[in-house]
């Protein structure tokens, strides 16, 4: 994803003559809530650092180059709600591990209600 008029100028140069480009202008828009980066962080990214043994910033970095970003700062929420789901789905077809959804957290009441379930 490139995320300015400088990079995606740069990486235009680079390609072959008969490249294909689709390009798609966004507005600003809102990032990704609180309760959404706590729950990342806190279950989702835990549980897969548990179960590969990474640590939760390596497994973070790991997450980023699965889904070819430089960052998740600039995720809107229904990006970011759609990303965790993929997430999810992924560790549960393919490690059959299960990452708990918002509601099913024992902080839901505090942290993750009304997330986006």
């Amino acid at each position: 994803m490139i995320w300015n008029k400088l990079e995606a100028i740069t990486y235009i140069s680079n390609l072959k003559d008969d490249a294909i480009i689709e390009a798609k202008q966004k507005q600003n828009k809102s990032t990704r809530s609180l309760a959404q980066n706590k729950y990342y962080f806190w279950v989702v990214v835990n549980v897969i650092s548990d179960f590969h043994g990474y640590t939760p910033v390596e497994t973070h970095e790991l997450l980023k180059v699965t889904f070819d970003l430089k960052t998740t700062t600039w995720l809107d929420t229904s990006e970011f709600k759609f990303m965790c789901e993929m997430i999810i789905d992924m560790w549960a077809t393919k490690y059959q591990v299960r990452i708990p959804l918002p509601e099913d957290s024992w902080m839901e009441a505090s942290l993750f209600k009304g997330l986006w379930f």
